[in-house]
Formats: C-alpha cells, sequence, structure tokens
C-alpha cells in the first residue's frame, strides 16, 4: 500500500480558497487524503493576516468562568462562506481535515492560575468556540506543544539552561514544584556544559549510560529537573485532553514534536503521548541551518560546546553531543562534512531510525504522521531537493510509516509534487494551464 500523503494550506488561505475546485482535483489525483488549514485568519487589504476566520462564541467562555473582552474585530463574510465551501468539498472526497493551531476568535483574560493551572480550561473554551463553527473539521494541531527548549544557546524561541521567568516561576510553584531544586539542577547541567576537559570526554565519552553520567556529572538536582521536564508536559496534555474529552463533539488532538533523537531534549515523551493524542506530527525535518532541521541543530550544538570548551576539540565536541542527544551522523566526522548534502547512508540509517523509533512508541502506526519539509521558507533551512524527500519517503515507508503531512503547499515545488503525486497516486501531468504548485513559476512567466 502507497503512502498517505496529506497537505497543508498555511497562510494565505486565499490562493487556494480562490481556486479550490482545480487543486483538490489535482491533490487527490496525486494522493492527497488529508487536508490541514490554517492558522485562522484571512489578509487585510495591506497583507496582513488580523481578519479571524470565525464568528465568536463568547458563552463558551462565560460558561466556564472566563472574562470576555468586547469583540471589536473585523470579519469577512464573504470569505468565510468561501472557506466553508472549500471544506465541504474537502469532506465530500472523504478527507481528514485539521486546523492547525485552533486559535480563537474571542478576546479571553485566562483564570488565575490557582484555578487552571495547565491552562486546560482555557484551551476547552477556546476549542469549543472553533469546532463549533467547523462542523467538517476533524480536530487540531498544535506545534511544539509543551516542548522544553533543544537549543544550547537562544535559538528561535528558546535556550535550554535559560534561567525561569517569573511567571514560571509562578506557575511551576502552583503545580506544586520546588523551584529552587528545579533551578539547582539546571544551573549544575549548565556549568557542567562549560567545563568538560578533553580527558573527560576521551575517557567517558559516548560509552553507555553509566560512563555518560559521569561525563555530565548527572546529580540528584539535575535528575530532578530533567524528570520535571518530562512529567511537566505529560500532566499538561492530560489536564488538556481531559477538557476537551467533555466537549460536545469530541475533536481529535495532535502535537507536532520534534523528531524522536531529540525527543529526550525537549522532553516529550511519545511513549506517553500516546495516550493523550491521537496524531504526532514528529518532524521528518534534516535541513542544514534555519530552524528545526536536524543537521542544523546539530551543527549549533556542536560550535556551541566548542565555543564554551575551547580545550576540546571538534572531534571531542561530536562526542559530547552524541553522548547526551544519541546522534550519529554517518559519514560526519567534522563541520565542513555537514556542508557536503546527505549521503544515501543519512536516509538508510538516521531516517529510518527516526521513523522507526517513532512508530515503535504508539499503539497504532497510523497516530504518527510526520511533518515533512525541505528546507527553505517558513524555516529558513538550506535547500534539500526532491531526491532527498524521494528518499526520506522511501525510508520511512520501509521503516513502517503508513502517512505523512507535507508542509507546506505554499512552498511546494514542481519536482517535489511529481515524486509525492508519483509515489502516492497519479503521477502529475505538468499541464502549464491546470494545477501548479506556487513555489515553481509557471512556464508562461519566463
Amino acid at each position: 500500500m502507497a503512502l498517505e500523503p496529506w497537505i497543508r494550506i498555511g497562510q494565505p488561505l486565499e490562493p487556494v480558497m480562490e481556486d479550490y475546485p482545480r487543486v483538490f482535483d489535482a491533490w487527490e489525483a496525486g494522493g492527497i487524503r488529508g487536508l490541514v488549514f490554517g492558522r485562522l485568519t484571512f489578509a487585510d487589504e495591506d497583507g496582513n493576516f488580523t481578519i479571524p476566520a470565525l464568528p465568536a462564541k463568547p458563552e463558551a467562555f462565560r460558561e466556564r468562568g472566563i472574562e470576555v473582552e468586547e469583540d471589536v474585530l473585523p470579519a469577512d463574510a464573504a470569505k468565510e462562506k468561501l472557506l466553508h465551501e472549500m471544506l465541504d468539498d474537502a469532506k465530500s472526497r472523504g478527507w481528514t481535515v485539521m486546523i492547525f493551531s485552533p486559535a480563537g476568535r474571542t478576546r479571553a483574560k485566562s483564570l488565575p492560575i490557582e484555578e487552571d493551572p495547565y491552562g486546560a480550561t482555557l484551551m476547552a473554551a477556546t476549542w469549543d468556540e472553533v469546532f463549533s463553527s467547523f462542523a467538517q473539521v476533524d480536530g487540531g494541531i498544535l506545534d511544539g506543544w509543551t516542548e522544553s527548549a533543544y537549543e544550547l544557546r537562544f535559538h528561535h524561541g528558546g535556550a535550554v539552561f535559560a534561567d525561569m521567568s517569573a511567571a514560571e516561576r509562578a506557575k511551576a510553584v502552583v503545580r506544586g514544584n520546588d523551584v529552587e531544586r528545579l533551578e539547582r539542577g539546571m544551573h549544575h547541567l549548565r556549568d557542567r556544559f562549560h567545563s568538560f576537559t578533553p580527558a573527560e570526554v576521551g575517557y567517558y565519552g559516548a560509552h553507555g549510560v553509566l560512563s555518560e553520567m559521569n561525563l555530565f556529572d548527572i546529580n540528584e538536582d539535575a535528575v530532578h529537573w530533567l524528570r520535571w521536564r518530562r512529567e511537566d508536559g505529560i500532566k499538561t496534555g492530560q489536564a488538556v485532553r481531559k477538557e476537551l474529552n467533555k466537549l460536545a463533539r469530541r475533536p481529535l488532538l495532535a502535537n507536532g514534536p520534534r523528531s524522536a533523537v531529540f525527543s529526550g531534549m525537549t522532553a516529550l515523551d511519545f511513549l506517553a503521548w500516546d495516550e493523550i493524542v491521537d496524531f504526532l506530527l514528529v518532524k521528518h525535518y534534516f535541513w542544514h541551518r534555519g530552524f528545526d532541521g536536524l543537521y542544523g541543530t546539530v551543527f549549533r550544538w556542536v560550535k556551541q560546546v566548542q565555543d564554551w570548551n575551547p580545550s576540546l576539540s571538534e572531534t571531542d565536541c561530536f562526542t559530547v553531543v552524541k553522548a547526551w542527544l544519541g546522534v550519529d551522523l554517518p559519514e560526519v566526522n567534522t563541520l565542513p562534512d555537514m556542508e557536503l548534502g546527505f549521503p544515501q547512508a543519512f536516509f538508510d540509517q538516521v531516517v529510518q531510525e527516526e521513523t522507526r523509533r517513532a512508530v515503535a512508541a504508539v499503539s497504532d502506526p497510523g497516530k504518527i504522521l510526520p511533518w515533512v519539509d525541505t528546507g527553505r521558507m517558513p524555516h529558513g533551512g538550506d535547500p534539500m531537493t526532491a531526491g532527498d524527500l524521494y528518499r526520506i519517503l522511501v525510508a520511512s515507508e520501509e521503516a513502517g510509516l503508513e502517512r505523512f503531512l507535507f508542509h507546506n503547499h505554499e512552498h511546494l515545488t514542481s519536482a517535489e509534487w511529481s515524486v509525492i503525486s508519483q509515489m502516492c497516486g497519479t503521477k502529475w501531468n505538468e499541464d502549464p494551464e491546470g494545477y501548479w504548485p506556487p513555489n515553481t513559476p509557471r512556464p508562461s512567466t519566463y
């Protein structure tokens, strides 16, 4: 059975909405069986996404004791009508339809953290508003929900060893945590990452859990901090799932975490989350530079470890990163090696291993729905080729993957659509007057 592809319409929604019969016919022929759309805003006259794509339902908040503000946001009834027509068409094709980042229209004030420590009541109210408006939609996707930071230095929103803000401290206290001990554990590891010696790396290295615990000097406070990062996310997910289950229509719930090799660092345990979500959209993002790509993340870790520990060789730094993350990139021994693209061994080993680990963690392989992309925008990574996309999909399928989600249509190239359609449906015919992927110019334009 061929892989089942899904596709996301990001922002702007309008280009696909205005041409959806032709676009959907082409997608269906190419094998598409799932649609993700959103965020839920339309573009205004200046091209900014300021117009909510749904009406307000303030009673969803008030009945949960949440105070709301007066609705002064604009609306566009014509676009809302067209959006619903598009979604009706998608459902008539038997597609699963999901909303990315389901944010409502109503402006609401959060409950005191003592009353809603995990934000579950507020999220349930928001999803009540959203899914009351979209009867065609099966569920929603949260991106990187509850994930802890995974970069050693600040990059795209966070850093592993950053001190907790006042708000984060207050929330941790309400949730029953010893904040001082958490900070001691984090500071202990932060100090350790600044104080490796070549002898320690050479002796302890990446040689199993007992040696690696000595390399990182894992003490009781460090274990406490690491365990808290994992357990706090699980408790948040469980609290929200419990509240969503109370809705009149139970929506499917999906979360989009980094891939398995980073899951220990992000503290998002796939095994535990199998009991919380309906889909895990693990990120099959492998590009260099930008953000969220595997090569780029490893590259930044190696450079940062060396910056903090000038006495270490580059080889030592790779050893530290391997010992902490478990990542081992074939045919990569130096940072310059990472500029040369991806050898076939990368797909045969790393991509397959990332897929196998994810599939092994869940009760149904269909719950693993990886985001698949090849760099460029919106992630700013070095572009990967359509051949790389093909090898990602082949390796993933061989490792047990059943479906994937391409991110996103706005950045789809003709070469990529040719690969997807040939693998999963009927190969695209490249009719210059028909459907044309938006990130490749039509022949008539040059």
